[in-house]
């Protein structure tokens, strides 16, 4: 059999594997469905096996290369048939789930300067860590990965390379599943997602439970907490599963300094993020072996909330006045000063009380209402952007003068003082188009622009114990395919973007950081988005004329005209 004929079957052997499995094409990470994976010791349908194919005989340098990228897909026993691509010394040192490399178009394999060297060059997508963080690259970047090769026994193997593999986009989504981590915000009264990505395979709750006593992603680190100390970590890589409950066997080092309440909190932690497994539904913690017994939840102890619901109620500016709108009746909002003075623009209103923002007809002044219906100016600038009102009780603006500033305003100006400017280096001489906080308070949504590039990102908030802002995180790109300069949260772990045009047709999408894209029908003259976490809650576009909602994949205009239309938060 010639070498090319048998790098070709090789070839369709994988990709006959491949196609078993894929029904259609999808955008890899974007467009990737949310997949359950079987618990320890077993498999079920959603686990998907494929069985790569180890070097021909004879095969030359390029096609060890290649061969050793196709056989990226099959994880078993710790990539055993990639390792067979290498000389024994690089087998015994090489690490597959170091890295893992999303790209898009099939790479380039190029000799090197020197003898039996290879570059290997492709478009990157994503790349995904060991911790499954999985980091969006920007449209069109590229990367090269270094390779050398020698003969051992006559027979092409790879002898130098970096950890990690490589995957074609549309295989990632079969061999990767994103599942979610769950922190606590600095109150423990939200449970914070933290998306990662797993191999689907056994073994992916120990990897879950791993990842999340290592801690949070890079941008929601010091902005959420974790009820298991530094330090802790499972006797044994292995979270046994039977009868639907999982069994994590800890550390003693994990409970040296624990509470009764802690310990609540840490068994919580744990069954929020394996219940996205199939077949959890409870948790058993072990101290090296010997079960933890929870006595009746300690008085301090909160159940979390999770993707925590805004109220159906949006706020919105009709005759310059401050109106609910709910469903199709809108109603003026009582019980506050004239306002008309102002020409209202852009309202918020807070998740939790009695308590409303908006934006004077210039966006110089940001104006806060109280409890009591009082009005006042609690903050000025240039270009202020639309506020956002948090669960802590902190209104949120941008100051878009020539540093770019973000304030924030508390709820009690006698304990915390008038407004904040908040650091964000990241933005400094950027204008900021938008900015939401998350209904659970902990990540900020920002769409910026600056040299002429725009960019949207989530950061975590940096807060006192006290719930005060003091600075973000490290932002986390987001990357989507529609022009966009404002951007809203849909649920916890999903956002809408579009841009605005009085004249020209818009497409808004819907952003999942689970891996999922919807692109809505093009709307002609979109202004303005609303949306939020909950059950039932409509997406609203507004354009110079009419009010719009979104049913099934169009949009319906609606009878009332009430401008500025957004819902808490």
């Amino acid at each position: 059999m010639s070498r090319n004929r048998a790098a070709g079957m090789r070839l369709f052997a994988v990709l006959a594997a491949i196609m078993l499995v894929i029904t259609g094409c999808s955008s890899i990470p974007r467009n990737s469905p949310v997949q359950s994976i079987a618990p320890e010791g077993t498999l079920d349908q959603n686990n998907v096996v494929f069985n790569g194919t180890g070097p021909v005989t004879d095969a030359t340098p390029t096609e060890i290369v290649e061969g050793f990228i196709e056989a990226g897909i099959d994880a078993q026993n710790d990539y055993k048939v990639a390792r067979e691509f290498l000389n024994p010394k690089a087998s015994g040192i090489w690490k597959g789930t170091v890295r893992t490399l999303v790209y898009d178009a099939r790479p380039s394999v190029i000799s090197g300067e020197k003898p039996n060297t290879f570059t290997i060059q492709m478009e990157v997508i994503s790349e995904v860590d060991a911790a499954g963080i999985l980091t969006e690259m920007p449209p069109h970047t590229t990367r090269a990965v270094d390779v050398s090769l020698v003969q051992v026994d006559g027979q092409w193997r790879i002898s130098k390379l970096p950890d990690g593999i490589m995957m074609e986009k549309n295989q990632f989504s079969h061999v990767f599943a994103p599942q979610t981590l769950y922190f606590y915000d600095v109150g423990y009264q939200y449970a914070v997602p933290d998306v990662r990505w797993f191999l689907t395979r056994t073994g992916v709750a120990a990897s879950m439970v791993e990842a999340l006593l290592a801690g949070p992603a890079p941008y929601l680190e010091n902005a959420v907490v974790s009820a298991f100390p530094e330090g802790s970590a499972l006797v044994r890589s292995s979270v046994p599963i039977e009868s639907q409950r999982a069994t994590v066997d800890l550390t003693s080092a994990t409970f040296i300094d624990s509470t009764e309440l802690s310990r609540q909190q840490m068994e919580q932690q744990l069954e929020l993020t394996l219940s996205g497994l199939g077949g959890v539904s409870s948790v058993l913690m072990s101290d090296e072996q010997s079960e933890i017994k929870l006595s009746a939840a300690d008085p301090a102890f909160v159940a979390a909330e999770v993707n925590p619901a805004v109220p159906d109620t949006q706020i919105g500016i009709k005759d310059n006045a401050l109106y609910f709108l709910k469903g199709q009746s809108p109603s003026l909002v009582g019980g506050i000063n004239d306002i008309a003075g102002y020409q209202p623009r852009l309202p918020a209103m807070s998740p939790l009380g009695n308590r409303f923002a908006f934006l004077n007809s210039t966006r110089s002044k940001l104006v806060a209402i109280d409890e009591e219906g009082t009005s006042s100016v609690v903050a000025t600038g240039t270009d202020l952007v639309r506020p956002s009102m948090d669960a802590f009780g902190w209104t949120w603006t941008v100051d878009n003068s020539a540093s770019t500033r973000i304030l924030a305003v508390p709820e009690d100006i006698a304990v915390n003082g008038k407004v904040r400017p908040i650091t964000a280096s990241e933005f400094t001489k950027a204008k900021i188009s938008s900015l939401r906080v998350s209904r659970d308070g902990t990540r900020a949504l920002i769409v910026s622009t600056k040299n002429g590039e725009s960019s949207v990102s989530i950061s975590g908030i940096l807060r006192d114990s006290d719930g005060a802002p003091r600075g973000f995180a490290p932002p986390k790109q987001i990357y989507p395919s529609v022009p966009v300069t404002q951007a809203v949260w849909n649920s916890d772990i999903s956002i809408i973007v579009s841009t605005t045009s009085a004249t020209e047709k818009v497409e808004a999408q819907e952003i999942s950081l689970a891996g999922t894209t919807v692109t809505y029908l093009p709307l002609l003259g979109l202004l303005d988005l609303s949306a939020g976490p909950g059950d039932r809650r409509q997406v609203y576009a507004e354009t110079k004329e009419k009010i719009h909602t979104r049913v099934g994949s169009s949009w319906h205009i609606m009878d009332v005209m009430v401008r500025d239309l957004s819902y808490p938060g």
